[in-house]
């Protein structure tokens, strides 16, 4: 049984979320815009479109086809992350929804068309819902007899006419002019291709029998979704709940304790919101208003959720970092006026829930930590993690505890130093002599050597060396000239064994960056 369906279509979601995405500053709306994954554009803004980059094209052809185009990697999270703009602007207009995939929502047509009166009235009000929202969402609807025709009659929309309603009974006759192109199966489209099949009506003429002798059960869906007979049920969801909360204070504060309590009682109400619809936070971003009408932004991570006490001690942290680095100005601070709490990346509380045995020794440290840190600030309790770097010095990191720690970026890393990896990492690199056979000072030139590495002296200590190798050019962020770093590495074993790696920014005065012990 065929059940009437409306979908809502959003082209070019990928690329959309993108520009939506408050993390991506740079992914802004009317700039070219790219999306990659394995190197080649799989998404692409119109701006993108009208300088000549195309779906499939390789990244580096796409930069030349459009110098000012920003590149970004696709990511599916990020897809369904910002999605939920999509469904809270729709939760006045309709209470549930069929998620098919990021960009695209399926809805039961009939109950729609009571309620508003007719199909074409329910799809008006859809679309006039999202293009009011705050993001302002442009978006298509298409109808018919089942899911997949209504998502082809979507797409087959244009901006000047949004919506495309296929009488029932005709789901058969609209698809048989689209092309066979428009079917996931590439293996099967292409084969059906080079067979002179074209057209889905062309390939319903096969009939079901020759398409499941050659395809298999994937021709028997291949004939069901051409013929308009997609049997594909709707599953509906309540729209999510809203991550977001603000505060609006009656007057303007200056004392950071007098804040706090005075937005205790709202982010509990606002935690305990998050916990009834079953997601907790674990990254929140906290926007501080003041009367001064300048705001304090910040992202705070958690490494299990977020409690209502945690996020008011975050504020207080947040205020007092404020503090901190405006102190001296001798200027009176400024009065805080509205808190905003944003959960960027909401989680089901399922996956949070304690084990059969309980929460365990990880969360008594967590909370005896975060008590020492209400005594001694924020930044008074730091915790190590490892990291990837080009430089020894940047393998640790330092964190703010109950901070999660960011994953580096996976994938190589051209310059950085291959195992085994030195020992003793100095904080503060010293400098040292290095001198040839005859006692000059050994230079660095277009990276080459003046001569050969005889000696190393480190103040009054002279260490005769048996060995190197080197030297090796190391170029990290060249085209930022205030974090730019170019360095060029030598390794040296002197005569006792032990292995130093040196550097040279200048080619002439050489430090001792780590020893291998």
């Amino acid at each position: 049984m065929m059940v009437r369906t409306l979908v809502l279509w959003i082209p070019a979601w990928p690329v959309i979320a993108a520009q939506c995405d408050d993390e991506l500053p740079g992914a802004v709306r009317g700039a070219a815009l790219a999306l990659i994954h394995k190197g080649a554009v799989v998404a692409c803004s119109p701006e993108a479109s009208a300088s000549g980059v195309r779906v499939g094209m390789k990244r580096r052809d796409a930069q030349m086809r459009c110098p000012g185009l920003s590149v970004l990697p696709d990511s599916p999270e990020r897809n369904r992350r910002v999605f939920d703009q999509v469904l809270l602007a729709l939760q006045d207009t309709v209470s549930q929804q069929t998620l098919v995939e990021p960009g695209v929502l399926a809805f039961g047509a009939r109950g729609l068309s009571r309620f508003y009166g007719g199909e074409e009235a329910s799809a008006i009000a859809l679309v006039s819902a999202l293009s009011s929202s705050e993001q302002g969402f442009h978006s298509r609807v298409g109808i018919s007899d089942d899911l997949f025709s209504a998502v082809m009659a979507a797409q087959q929309t244009d901006p000047a006419h949004p919506i495309r309603i296929v009488e029932s009974g005709a789901s058969s006759a609209f698809l048989a002019g689209l092309p066979i192109s428009v079917l996931d199966d590439t293996s099967a489209v292409s084969l059906l291709s080079r067979l002179g099949v074209n057209t889905l009506g062309e390939c319903v003429a096969l009939g079901e029998s020759a398409l499941r002798e050659r395809f298999g059960t994937a021709g028997e869906q291949i004939y069901r979704l051409a013929s308009g007979r997609d049997g594909t049920w709707l599953s509906p969801h309540n729209s999510p709940v809203d991550t977001s909360e603000s505060i609006a204070l009656l007057e303007p504060l200056h004392l950071i304790d007098q804040l706090a309590f005075s937005i205790r009682h709202a982010t509990e109400n606002y935690h305990q919101r998050l916990f009834s619809a079953g997601v907790v936070c674990t990254r929140v971003r906290i926007t501080i208003g003041f009367d001064s009408g300048q705001t304090c932004v910040r992202t705070w991570l958690h490494p299990r959720f977020f409690s209502a006490s945690e996020l008011v001690d975050r504020v207080r942290w947040q205020l007092e970092s404020l503090a901190r680095d405006s102190a001296g100005l001798g200027e009176q601070p400024p009065g805080v006026v509205s808190v905003r709490f944003e959960a960027l990346r909401p989680e089901h509380l399922g996956v949070h829930e304690p084990g059969l045995w309980g929460q365990g020794p990880d969360s008594r440290v967590h909370h005896v930590l975060s008590r020492v840190q209400g005594i001694v600030g924020a930044h008074g309790v730091l915790s190590a993690s490892s990291a990837t770097s080009r430089f020894p010095g940047g393998t640790q990191v330092l964190t703010t505890w109950g901070e999660k720690t960011t994953d580096g970026e996976v994938g190589p890393l051209p310059g950085a130093l291959p195992e085994p990896f030195p020992g003793t990492v100095f904080a503060l690199p010293p400098e040292v002599a290095l001198h040839d056979a005859k006692g000059r000072t050994v230079l660095i030139d277009k990276a080459e050597l003046s001569a050969s590495p005889a000696s190393l002296v480190l103040g009054s200590r002279r260490l005769d060396l048996v060995s190197w190798a080197g030297p090796w050019p190391v170029t990290e962020r060249w085209w930022d000239p205030a974090k730019a770093r170019y360095a060029h590495r030598l390794q040296v074993l002197d005569e006792r064994g032990i292995g130093w790696l040196l550097t040279t920014s200048g080619g002439h005065q050489w430090r001792i960056e780590a020893r291998y012990d």
